[in-house]
């Protein structure tokens, strides 16, 4: 565009300006300028959803939102527990009472390496955990994994049953599975067997590892 161009379009934009009252926000001086093509330009620079990000929320809307929420609230408070046998203590544990909790020392491995913890857990159950001030890991303090790994135990997401690719198999399945990759491997040392582990730092599973490689030399 040539130099008299910008001049005419910025003196369009003023003129258009001085008519304006009150607050006007536009995203771009395309919008401002009513340009062929600029509803487009903006859909894709500002998508859809994002859309709501830049509005104030209205009255409206917030009643809504909140209105959802409280029928939301009140249908998880309305849900049934579900049934499950209530077994009491024969000759219950001195240190275990309700409502008070116990701590316990543990690690956490994380990336190969292990930090030590405090663990607070509730009839039996770890609900937070806390560093431990006399390892020298963690010296009383954790970070965002250490605190997050408790969430671990209760993940509803968390693999339950034995699957192969995709579909659900019974453990039978699997130790039929184990024994044929045993007979096939047996006359080959394990030339065909690879076991996919993240790091080792447990002795016990390091010593199944060396058992199995001692079995299968060319795994």
């Amino acid at each position: 565009m040539t130099g008299g161009g910008n001049d005419r379009e910025l003196a369009a934009l003023r003129a258009r300006l001085a008519t304006l009252r009150g607050a006007a926000y536009w995203h771009a001086l395309e919008e401002l300028a009513e340009r062929p093509g600029a509803a487009a330009l903006l859909a894709q620079e500002f998508p859809r959803h994002a859309a709501g990000l830049l509005d104030p929320v209205d009255r409206r809307q917030f009643l809504r939102l909140m209105g959802a929420s409280l029928a939301l609230a009140g249908l998880g408070a309305c849900s049934r527990a579900p049934t499950e046998p209530i077994v009491p203590y024969v000759r219950p544990p001195e240190e275990l009472v309700p409502g008070k909790p116990l701590f316990f020392a543990t690690a956490l491995s994380l990336g190969g390496f292990a930090t030590g913890v405090l663990v607070e857990s509730h009839m039996g159950r770890p609900t937070k955990v806390e560093g431990n001030p006399d390892h020298p890991a963690s010296l009383g303090a954790t970070d965002a994994f250490a605190q997050a790994s408790v969430l671990t135990l209760y993940d509803p997401d968390r693999a339950q049953t034995i699957t192969e690719t995709g579909a659900i198999r019974p453990w039978g399945a699997f130790l039929a599975e184990v024994r044929r990759i045993v007979e096939t491997e047996g006359p080959r040392k394990g030339a065909g067997l690879r076991v996919l582990t993240e790091t080792v730092t447990s002795p016990t599973l390091a010593g199944q590892l060396r058992a199995l490689l001692a079995t299968f030399p060319a795994a």
